[in-house]
């Protein structure tokens, strides 16, 4: 009897160790890893610098005796911008598609000498200033290494600028006149960049876009002096090159094992 109890005691205790041995060797929980994704609306901030030129030229007016088109100036302007975007993207294997707007507030400008028409004497001034540009675009990339977005961009662009012309008649006093406009233009824009997701949720980038826009027809009105009324055609080219953060809502898309 002793033995049996024994033996029945001795089968018991190797049964535990083999136990306790099994559960000593399982590897312990991990948590499922977070996977990056660029899935998601987002809003965000940009900053930057604008250049660009704005072509004048005086539109064919029978009144005024003007028969065709003449140039009057061809003015560079540069400055800085700051504003904000938002958008979606959605990302199917190494592929993103997405859609972007924003709109950002410009000091683009420049001052430049152009052509009066208005007799000897004359010292002109034509400066343009842009004030606000806003784009609509599409955009398509592909992911790189692990957080990086390369990506290009096309659209709609709107730009609002200033146009005023300044002269000086003889160098006397009181001989100064001047007139100003303002025009909002549509075109088109393309533009490239890339952008790294730094967090689950936040991500920086840096762009480089092109903007071409129709030209825009405006009317320089020196109030009853001289020429009264002139037709002006208004042509702007602007790029523009700019750095930002984007905010992606939303958490982390978690990986299923």
């Amino acid at each position: 009897m002793k033995t049996k109890f024994a033996a029945a005691a001795i089968l018991l205790a190797s049964t535990s160790l083999g136990s306790a041995a099994d559960l000593a060797v399982k590897a312990p929980y991990a948590a499922p890893a977070a996977v990056w994704n660029w899935t998601g609306f987002y809003l965000g901030a940009n900053a930057g610098a604008g250049w660009g030129t704005t072509e004048a030229s005086l539109s064919p007016n029978q009144n005024l005796g003007i028969p065709g088109n003449i140039a009057l100036t061809q003015n560079s302007r540069s400055g800085f911008l700051g504003g904000g975007q938002f958008g979606y993207n959605f990302q199917s294997g190494w592929a993103v598609f997405g859609v972007e707007g924003s709109i950002d507030g410009l000091d683009v400008k420049g001052t430049t000498p152009c052509l009066g028409g208005f007799g000897g004497g004359v010292a002109a001034s034509c400066t343009a200033k842009s004030n606000w540009l806003a784009t609509v675009t599409g955009r398509i990339g592909g992911v790189v290494g692990d957080r990086t977005l390369v990506y290009v961009k096309g659209g709609a662009a709107w730009l609002n600028t200033d146009h005023s012309f300044n002269a000086i008649i003889g160098g006397g006093p009181g001989a100064t006149v001047s007139a100003s406009s303002s025009s909002t233009a549509f075109g088109w824009v393309l533009g490239l960049g890339t952008e790294y997701a730094f967090d689950h949720n936040w991500s920086a980038f840096v762009e480089y876009n092109y903007m071409d826009f129709d030209k825009k027809a405006i009317t320089l009105d020196f109030g009853g002096f001289g020429p009264g009324a002139l037709p002006v055609d208004i042509k702007n080219k602007l790029s523009v090159a700019k750095v930002g953060v984007n905010y992606k809502f939303g958490g982390p898309i978690v990986a299923k094992y």
